[in-house]
């Protein structure tokens, strides 16, 4: 265990000694939350093996994030399916004029692979709920998988953008169901980011990955805003006549 300097001791150093001491505290305090590979064990592995792990509530978070949205993704295929077998169908999410999936499904728009959005989706979740199972064993995991995670989590955001912004413009509606999954992508992004800059593996300096990581419920309450506004500006007379 390395040795923690007394106030006295603090004191009695030179400005060099201070600025390398307090440099080291980020790279410490990281080392032990995120489980990062130190000494012998960062340079026996190739740079993409390289592990490290998280703390047990981001495995958690993975695993009910991960589940609602497989349930909201059964829950579009079931109605895609019903809408095939009965284009009159009333389907469970169509709530109101505003809050409706009905036009969504068996468009372009939502099968932007030839298959539907929501299929690839409780494929990516079902992902997400195996990761966690494994941060909560107590694993650590590779470089390369924090990186499919982080570039997963950054094209899951990616996709709440398009399919909101076609929304507002195309549809005109919004897909109750969708929601349910945005509302899931955004703190599995804002965390996974966080980790995996707190493993070391996204090139950040230890004092700026180690800001991210304390900073990521702020992330995640911004990106939340900013949904939250963006729907009340486009459909604000619409919500207005819904609730008023």
């Amino acid at each position: 265990m390395s040795h923690m300097p007394t106030d006295a001791e603090i004191d009695e150093m030179s400005e060099a000694e201070l600025e390398a001491y307090l440099g080291s505290a980020p790279g410490q305090e990281l080392d032990r939350r995120a489980r990062r590979d130190t000494g012998e064990a960062s340079t026996a592995r190739p740079n993409w093996l390289r592990r490290s792990g998280a703390e047990r509530g981001f495995g958690w978070l993975l695993i009910v994030c991960g589940l609602i949205g497989i349930v909201a993704c059964w829950e579009l295929i079931s109605s895609q399916i019903d809408l095939l077998r009965n284009s009159d169908a009333q389907l469970v999410c169509d709530v109101s004029p505003l809050v409706s999936c009905g036009d969504s499904l068996n468009v372009w728009q939502g099968n932007l692979l030839g298959v539907p959005n929501s299929f690839i989706g409780a494929i990516a979740f079902g992902a997400l709920v195996a990761i966690g199972a494994v941060l909560l064993s107590g694993a650590r995991l590779p470089r390369w998988m924090w990186w499919g995670l982080s570039a997963g989590s950054l094209g899951g955001i990616a996709f709440v953008i398009w399919f909101l912004t076609v929304s507002i413009v195309t549809f005109g509606k919004l897909c109750p169901f969708c929601m349910v999954i945005w509302s899931v992508t955004i703190p599995v992004a804002a965390h996974s980011w966080a980790w995996t800059a707190a493993g070391g593996h996204l090139g950040l300096r230890d004092n700026l990955a180690l800001d991210l990581l304390k900073s990521r419920w702020w992330v995640m309450a911004a990106m939340y805003l900013a949904v939250i506004l963006t729907i009340i500006i486009a459909f604000g007379s619409q919500l207005a006549r819904m609730f008023g």
